[in-house]
């Protein structure tokens, strides 16, 4: 098995954290993971990405060419990415942000990560959303776990913050579960 990710936004999404948690759900379930960050020397708004390999076997490069998963947090995300996407590309969109969308062809998931964030009252949850809708998706990890880590990651803040990310991930988990949000 393997698994290439690109994830893609601007900085303050929680990009990078994103790719980071699903990278420490990997690891924490036995498989290997190479996880590579990239942003902009703005401190927030600017370019984000970062690429990550899943596997079962050893990984030689953390670059990812034509993902197996794009997952995009904004419309500039999308256009600079959704070329990367093959036709067998999952791409998982938050509509929230996305205005426009320009991939055709690809196998895609709209969830408005923004909106069930918003809902949940912490906006900054939207990341998680979009967690639970790749494991929805996916299916390459086993829920629990992805608890397991997220409360190793939130550590000190796992008292006031757990629960909201917790919700945001069953959230986003339950939306990409539904077969009519697929297109």
């Amino acid at each position: 098995m393997i698994e290439k990710i690109i994830i893609a936004g601007s900085g303050g999404q929680g990009v990078l954290t994103l790719g980071m948690y699903l990278a420490q759900i990997a690891s924490f379930e036995g498989k290997n993971a190479a996880w590579l960050p990239a942003y902009g020397a703005e401190k927030r708004g600017g370019p984000s990405f970062c690429s990550l390999i899943i596997s079962d076997r050893e990984i030689f490069s953390p670059v990812v060419e034509t993902p197996d998963t794009l997952i995009v947090f904004d419309q500039r995300a999308l256009d600079n990415y959704a070329g990367k996407a093959g036709p067998g590309t999952l791409v998982i969109e938050n509509s929230s942000l996305i205005l426009e969308d320009r991939v055709k062809g690809a196998n895609k998931l709209l969830i408005p990560a923004g909106e069930i964030a918003g809902k949940l009252d912490e906006i900054r949850v939207a990341n998680i959303v979009l967690a639970g809708a790749y494991a929805a998706a996916k299916k390459i990890f086993n829920t629990e776990n992805a608890a397991g880590v997220m409360k190793e990651m939130l550590g000190k803040k796992a008292v006031k913050m757990m629960e909201k990310n917790l919700a945001a991930f069953r959230e986003g988990f339950a939306f990409a579960s539904k077969p009519a949000e697929r297109i």
